[in-house]
């Protein structure tokens, strides 16, 4: 996550995914995986969906608040915390992780900081979000690849396999954002990330996908724990059913 995407089209479809659940009695925390805005590329840039009803008639007190951060200039996530749009006891982390004034990694120094940092970070991510249902996870590029490491200056872009242990022996559901690459079709990305689910986590079969394809295509992996496994898959059903889904902007995906 990046504080210049507040409020664009992801934020949008996150938020609603989020508010869904907490309608069905979910209790939620969000780990931003907070690094700092870049300026190489738009990204961040896709707010025209504000205005436009059929967006709006997902969730009207969503698109309001996010069409008030926008038009402010309030576009960061503090603001959204402050909005109390997820629910007043709604849970977040947002310490930045970031590595770039620390030494580099090719020196035992850098190794050591960096590890430091990040293992820090972590066990404030973990006490931060005690006790909620459901922990979303808002990597900057989703899930880890072959490349980078976890320590390397792009490493806290991703979210790693490892980061998620300390939440599945608390028997959290996770929801994890993750980017759509050019390999393959969508749908076999997914599918081979629901595989990678099952190897990872121990209620990983209980996994879906939520595909997004407005503007850009992203998807969330849904992994429910069992206590609340129908009461999640009940709230993706009813947001399919809905406005998000009618508008084709949600699709569920299960392998």
């Amino acid at each position: 996550m990046q504080n210049r995407y507040t409020g664009d089209i992801g934020d949008f479809s996150k938020y609603g995914l989020m508010r869904a659940f907490a309608k069905s009695g979910l209790s939620t925390a969000l780990a931003w995986y907070l690094v700092p805005d870049e300026t190489h590329n738009f990204d961040g840039k896709h707010t025209a969906y504000i205005g436009r009803e059929k967006f709006r008639r997902c969730d009207p007190a969503l698109h309001d608040a996010m069409a008030q951060l926008v038009s402010t200039g309030q576009r960061n996530i503090r603001a959204v915390e402050k909005s109390k749009i997820l629910g007043a006891d709604t849970l977040f982390h947002g310490d930045p992780l970031d590595f770039s004034r620390l030494p580099p990694l090719s020196r035992r120094q850098g190794r050591w900081q960096r590890a430091r940092v990040r293992d820090r970070w972590l066990l404030d991510c973990v006490v931060q979000t005690t006790g909620r249902d459901v922990v979303f996870f808002d990597p900057d590029n989703g899930l880890e690849t072959n490349n980078p490491s976890p320590l390397s200056a792009k490493g806290p872009k991703y979210l790693y396999w490892s980061d998620l242990s300390p939440f599945v022996d608390r028997n959290q559901s996770l929801v994890i954002y993750n980017h759509a690459s050019r390999q393959g079709s969508i749908y076999e990305q997914i599918t081979k990330r629901l595989a990678e689910v099952k190897d990872h986590i121990p209620y990983g079969v209980n996994a879906v996908a939520m595909l997004w394809r407005s503007f850009s295509v992203r998807y969330y992996l849904i992994i429910p724990a069992p206590e609340t496994r129908e009461v999640i898959l009940s709230a993706c059903e009813k947001v399919i059913s809905g406005p998000w889904g009618e508008k084709g902007l949600f699709e569920i995906v299960t392998d």
